[in-house]
């Protein structure tokens, strides 16, 4: 049975905007630019309960990288137009149906973006820019 980050890491690698031959981590963030994380974050598994009982189930994830960042404007309007592309990418892909593949029983049933690409921390010349996900899905 494949853990649902590693779906959901195998799913963001087919995003054609990466760059070639940068690392897509998993809960780390090197400090070199540029490499891409999908990072766990911490919330209640269950996102809804139906009054028979059943559950649908969530899961929340950030998607991350490490860009360079400079005093000239058009960085970081690139780095975040990255992000816009990213964020278009989901939202297509939802609408398509086009889901991570999960195992053990769980159906996809929804990819959300919840937070537009931002930057959490700059540092030397680089930094964090990250934007926030939820995986809805159901067990049978």
């Amino acid at each position: 049975m494949k853990p649902i980050i590693e779906s959901i890491k195998d799913f963001i690698e087919t995003f054609p905007e990466l760059k070639d031959g940068c690392l897509l981590l998993v809960d780390t963030l090197g400090a070199k630019s540029v490499e891409y994380a999908v990072e766990t974050v911490p919330c209640d598994p269950v996102y809804k309960v139906y009054a028979d009982g059943e559950k649908v189930k969530q899961f929340l994830f950030v998607f991350a990288s490490r860009e360079y960042l400079n005093d000239d404007i058009n960085t970081g309007i690139e780095n975040l137009h990255f992000y816009e592309k990213f964020e278009d990418w989901i939202e297509n892909n939802n609408f398509e149906g086009t889901l991570p593949q999960l195992s053990g029983g769980k159906i996809p049933v929804a990819l959300e973006v919840l937070s537009r690409g931002y930057v959490l921390s700059v540092d030397d010349g680089t930094a964090k820019y990250q934007l926030q996900l939820r995986l809805i899905y159901e067990e049978e």
